[in-house]
């Protein structure tokens, strides 16, 4: 004969003979845990998912935006050169500094 397994509800705290597995917390550094509810409260709990399952391939936006412009000596935009959108960890190619970044036209600059 087992021992009938008896847990807290997550969401009402009381005991219940009947629980329900609602949720698996992985732990990085040592064992994780599960937590229960009862029978009543186990409907308020999302499906479970499985944690190793990868999201579904949806398309990343723009994390970081870029714009060239080429200003005159009174600080006025003067021509718009080049937008370059960097995503994190997408699939683009890294863009080569040449097309993406100009080199700068100023005295200071030229003599390198």
């Amino acid at each position: 004969m087992t021992r009938p397994a008896v847990r807290m509800c997550a969401r009402c705290e009381r005991t219940t003979a009947e629980p329900v597995l609602v949720h698996e917390v992985h732990a990085a550094t040592g064992p994780g845990f599960n937590v229960y509810a009862c029978q009543e409260c186990a409907d308020h709990y999302p499906p479970r998912r499985d944690p190793y399952e990868l999201p579904g391939a949806e398309p990343r936006r723009s994390r970081l935006t870029l714009r060239v412009y080429r200003v005159d000596v009174d600080g006025t935009i003067s021509e718009k050169r080049d937008k370059v959108e960097v995503l994190v960890r997408g699939g683009a190619l890294p863009v080569s500094l040449t097309s993406a970044f100009p080199p700068c036209g100023c005295p200071r600059c030229r003599a390198r």
